[in-house]
């Protein structure tokens, strides 16, 4: 068989492969519709946040004061939309099936960048000679696809390999599952001594993949470009955690694509999972979160409850004076929150640098190519949320910048060819927010 021929029967491998993990992980969605409601009314709202708190049936995927976007499976699609009529609202519905695969249609499949990944040093031994173009295509194979959890293991673990000088691999604990919850530690100089830190995670709801891969690629341009970014990272120590849910990332992979909470089994039941974000101890279960075990925001038996929650919570307690940034990247909605999102009327004492800094993060991103965000609190623009990881580092904690920020991406998806550019407008936004660490 001649070498081209191989490489097409590997590249309908690595096709087939793709679609059969995109079959497996939407098979309990035949029958199930997109809706996206439209309403100026507060009684509808009303039904909408209750709906999303109490109603497990429900998936909410973005909810705002005057629009919501769901999904209904069949058995209940009649009876909500009787009573959208009855709210006198409009709306539209897409088969969500037929959505996927349109979604997916759309996504450029790249031969030349199939399969590349940034090659990874396992041992001190790297050469750090290797020519920088190589690096570079590599790269852009990695970011051009969305990698499983030992494959950001492995993209984090060769970057520290590769840059031992600047960059740190660790475990800050294991998931209810057993992974591990992987941080890089980024710093330019490798002396001990206290730095303020700028802490940014992605991931807490296992959906949202694009999320991973900004904050991959921040490590990634950080450290290849450490030269260039010498005064951003003046005294200031880059603290990463890429998926701080690898449970739920996991799953979303092979079984359920809109998978959103952790893997937390409860023996007697067959609902599972607790919402990360709305687990952490500051006004726990106080609005927007239930203690329905179904619910797609169950907040947990306990504050700070779950494994991947704590070990976030002991980092940041252990650091918290130095420790001047909390950044909460999640997906979709292109907005950056600041705290507080629990109460739309509580307004935090520093509001005027809360909002200077996030007007001037969105601006650098908006400088890529346009994209724009809106800026708020989560409570005024979109709901009432309590036991989110901005209300707890600002709240709880005193860390003085503390932000959500929701990526592009509508249903969750970043077409494969976008990656690269959700990930570089968002790079310039991260290094906006990591600049201002070095002012406190």
């Amino acid at each position: 068989m001649s070498s081209k021929k191989i490489v097409c029967s590997l590249l309908l491998c690595v096709v087939s492969f793709a679609c059969l993990s995109a079959a497996n992980n939407l098979a309990g969605y035949v029958g199930y519709n997109k809706y996206t409601v439209q309403y100026d009314n507060e009684d509808a709202f009303k039904y909408m946040v209750d709906l999303q708190t109490n109603d497990a049936g429900l998936d909410f995927w973005l909810l705002t004061r005057n629009m919501s976007v769901l999904t209904v499976g069949p058995k209940m699609q009649a009876v909500f939309e009787s009573r959208l009529s009855d709210l006198d609202v409009t709306y539209q519905t897409q088969p969500l099936m037929e959505l996927m695969q349109a979604l997916h249609s759309n996504s450029t499949f790249d031969e030349e960048d199939t399969g590349e990944d940034v090659e990874e040093c396992q041992t001190s031994d790297c050469e750090y000679s290797r020519p920088r173009r190589r690096t570079r295509r590599q790269a852009r194979g990695f970011f051009s696809r969305y990698p499983r959890y030992h494959e950001i293991l492995n993209f984090m673990s060769g970057l520290a390999a590769r840059y031992p000088q600047y960059c740190r691999y660790e475990s800050l604990g294991r998931s209810n599952e057993g992974r591990h919850i992987a941080a890089l530690s980024i710093t330019l100089n490798s002396r001990v001594r206290p730095r303020r830190v700028a802490y940014i995670q992605a991931a807490a709801h296992g959906r949202e993949w694009i999320t991973t891969q900004t904050v991959l690629y921040l490590a990634y341009e950080l450290l290849t470009n450490i030269r260039a970014f010498q005064r951003v990272l003046y005294d200031v120590e880059v603290f990463l955690v890429p998926l701080v849910n690898p449970d739920g990332y996991e799953y979303t992979h092979t079984t359920d694509r809109f998978w959103r909470k952790n893997r937390h089994r409860y023996a007697g039941h067959g609902c599972s999972g607790v919402d990360i974000n709305r687990n952490f101890g500051n006004h726990w279960n106080f609005q927007g979160a239930s203690q329905n075990l179904c619910s797609e925001v169950y907040s947990g038996t306990a504050p700070n409850s779950e494994p991947e929650t704590s070990a976030v919570v002991r980092y940041l307690e252990f650091n918290r004076h130095r420790v001047k940034l909390s950044l909460d990247v999640h997906s979709f909605g292109k907005f950056i929150f600041y705290p507080y999102g629990y109460a739309k009327n509580t307004v935090p004492p520093t509001v005027g640098t809360l909002r200077s800094v996030a007007l001037r993060a969105a601006n650098q991103i908006g400088k890529y190519r346009g994209t724009r965000y809106t800026i708020g609190t989560s409570a005024s623009i979109l709901y009432e949320a309590s036991g989110s990881l901005d209300d707890f580092a600002y709240g709880s904690l005193g860390i003085p910048l503390s932000y959500t920020l929701e990526l592009p991406g509508e249903e969750f998806h970043v077409a494969s060819f976008d990656i690269i550019n959700v990930c570089k407008e968002t790079f310039a936004g991260f290094i906006e927010f990591i600049r201002h660490v070095s002012l406190y």
